[in-house]
């Protein structure tokens, strides 16, 4: 999967900022920063492909090449990732990045956590997407459906939370910004190899993500535990 394109990213984000509005309470952990009200999830993304159309059915199709050709090692790379709902999956790419021993980091990515999973869930909620293999009993999944998890699968909750982390975590170690973003995706795309997504759920993810981590970027409140999290990393020597 490619990165969007940046004509793409700026004129959604355009269109979208000059209705949003955000709160303006001093945060505590885990609060809500971004006004969903404005965050309607058909003014985001488009329908998700039909299960009959052609494109589903080449979506389908991918997702079985893909599993079938996976190897042993991306195959528990995926089942590990699937169940890794933190940052700190990025300590594949980032030396000595100990999530645990980053009190002030860990609060900024539990914000986010927050913030994007809400995020997600409104949208999957609103969207009713059938898993890849609810749509074909052949599709194993890399972990045992969860009850309530049906119709849950536009867009890719991992993908949001992949991309609005990677962003940040980019943005608080710029020199490691290629590393970090190829692990979002490759964090993202591995939701595929474990037969839950689509690739459109894979690419609205992205597009969600991006939004949350622009958005939360721009909140008073967060740029001070951005800042807070900056001083630590770099204080650990993880940043410049």
């Amino acid at each position: 999967m490619k990165p969007l394109s940046q004509l793409l990213f700026v004129s959604l984000f355009l269109t979208l900022t000059s209705a949003y509005a955000f709160d303006t309470d001093t945060p505590t952990t885990k609060s809500l920063l971004i006004d969903s009200v404005h965050l309607i999830p058909p003014q985001i993304l488009p329908p998700a492909p039909g299960s009959d159309s052609a494109k589903g059915k080449v979506e389908l199709l991918h997702i079985k090449t893909l599993v079938g050709r996976a190897s042993t090692n991306e195959r528990e790379l995926a089942t590990k990732d699937a169940s890794t709902k933190n940052v700190s999956f990025f300590a594949d790419v980032i030396p000595g990045f100990e999530i645990e021993k980053l009190p002030k980091t860990k609060a900024l990515f539990d914000q986010v956590r927050f913030t994007e999973d809400f995020e997600a869930k409104l949208f999957k909620d609103y969207f009713m997407r059938k898993r890849p293999f609810e749509l074909d009993p052949s599709i194993l999944p890399c972990e045992p459906p969860r009850k309530g998890d049906e119709y849950k699968s536009y867009p890719s909750g991992h993908a949001t939370m992949g991309y609005s982390m990677g962003i940040i975590l980019a943005h608080l170690i710029p020199e490691k910004s290629a590393v970090i973003m190829d692990r979002a995706t490759l964090y993202a795309e591995n939701r595929l190899i474990c037969g839950v997504h689509h690739l459109s759920d894979i690419n609205a993810g992205q597009v969600l993500g991006s939004i949350v981590a622009t958005l939360l970027l721009q909140n008073a409140d967060f740029q001070k535990m951005l800042q807070a999290s900056k001083q630590e990393l770099s204080g650990a020597g993880l940043t410049q």
